[in-house]
């Protein structure tokens, strides 16, 4: 029966989409490397979603069932409209349940679990409405990068929940050091970026040797027992860049001199290829 070959395919379709969302969670916590109990609560999540699935496909197979039926019992008594009505009808609540379920399936795809923070693929996506508006506006965009010194040693040291709270607390401490409408999200592991609109590069380094100072401070340190130091490297927005990708791969290479510096906060060179600006605390 056409209308019910149809009514399979969509299901199908459905099927493949809410369950690309409903794994996403548990993907994505796999994928940054979260801790075991980061990726039970993201197994978690994604149970909840399969359970979301089977919600999702119900009104489809009855759907299907009631359209088998009509057609078997009721065909010579209704016209083509009245069919296609029905059809429609049932497709618009499976379109709203899945619009439905993607939406609760995206915040926990997007944001770090452990943090609060954007994860990279957050970071990504918005830092692209960031690049364009400054290039629309011709306005400068800075990229840092800041990650905490000698972190796999520190993590033997205190353990995994201090360390989770040494990560949570220089979370805190990006926030609220930067701007409202400063862009700040855990980039992987003790790495944070920031995203720092209508900012030269004379700004980002100031802002990171602002932020190190605060990490280097008594304020995280005598919560986690131990001396906390940070290095950041900063690039700018070029002509040439298509994506965050290619400021981060900047950002990147300075970060990687600041720390065989012995920790401090570098720029990559400029547009004109100015000399690196390098800069402790």
């Amino acid at each position: 029966m056409r209308r019910r070959r149809i009514v399979d395919s969509v299901a199908a379709r459905a099927g493949l989409l809410a369950a690309a969302a409903a794994a996403a969670p548990f993907a994505a916590a796999l994928t940054s490397g979260a801790h075991p109990l980061a990726l039970a609560a993201a197994a978690a999540v994604t149970g909840g979603a399969v359970g979301g699935l089977v919600w999702l496909l119900k009104p489809l197979a009855r759907l299907g069932d009631a359209l088998e039926h009509y057609g078997d019992h009721r065909a010579a008594q209704r016209g083509p409209q009245d069919d296609f009505a029905r059809i429609h009808k049932g497709l618009k609540g499976l379109e709203a349940r899945l619009e439905a379920a993607t939406r609760r399936a995206d915040p926990a795809r997007l944001e770090d679990p452990l943090t609060g923070l954007p994860n990279r693929l957050a970071v990504m996506r918005r830092a692209r409405d960031e690049i364009a508006r400054a290039r629309r506006k011709a306005t400068p965009m800075a990229v840092a990068l800041l990650a905490l010194d000698g972190f796999p040693a520190a993590e033997k040291t205190l353990g995994r929940l201090e360390t989770e709270r040494l990560l949570r607390l220089t979370a805190e401490t990006l926030v609220q050091s930067l701007r409202a409408y400063d862009l700040v999200g855990r980039w992987e592991g003790a790495t944070f970026v920031a995203v720092l609109p209508e900012a030269e590069v004379e700004n980002a380094v100031d802002a990171m040797r602002r932020v190190r100072a605060l990490i280097a401070e008594d304020r995280i340190g005598m919560i986690v027992g131990e001396a906390v130091t940070a290095s950041a490297g900063v690039a700018v927005l070029q002509p040439d860049d298509a994506t965050l990708a290619d400021i981060v791969a900047r950002a990147e290479r300075a970060l990687l001199r600041a720390q065989q510096r012995g920790a401090g906060v570098e720029a990559a060179p400029g547009p004109r290829s100015r000399p690196p600006r390098i800069t402790s605390v």
